[in-house]
């Protein structure tokens, strides 16, 4: 691999470490600052997306060593996570309605999911044959 696909693959990793902390280790703060309460089925749910994060970030660090060659659904698998999420965010914007947090923290991680699917894109436009 090239150091321009390390890079990416590194900012990826770095994204996904970044939630996956900030859900499994910050739970409680996370769950308040951005979902606006906080409850034991909450803190339930933020903790199986952080362990997802982390999965996904692991096996990206993995990949590192090894090669992207057929890596392809692991790639549009966290392509996909980040649209929807995305998207999710947008629609709480786009509506002005963000629930019992506020629009500043959604715009927030809407703009660092944005970045995560930019880097997604990128990559699997980047290396779509070796992916294959």
């Amino acid at each position: 691999m090239n150091k321009k696909n390390n890079l990416l693959i590194i900012l990826n990793i770095l994204f996904l470490f970044y939630y996956s902390f900030q859900l499994l280790i910050y739970t409680d703060e996370f769950a308040l600052n951005n979902l606006g309460s906080f409850n034991h089925a909450i803190a339930g749910l933020s903790e199986i997306v952080g362990i997802i994060f982390l999965s996904l970030a692991i096996s990206l660090i993995l990949i590192l060593k090894k090669s992207i060659n057929g890596q392809l659904p692991l790639f549009l698998t966290i392509f996909l996570i980040q649209l929807l999420i995305f998207i999710n965010f947008l629609r709480y914007i786009f509506t002005n309605s963000p629930g019992e947090t506020t629009i500043e923290s959604i715009t927030y991680n809407s703009i660092l999911f944005l970045l995560g699917l930019l880097i997604s894109i990128i990559f699997i436009l980047r290396n779509y044959k070796l992916l294959r």
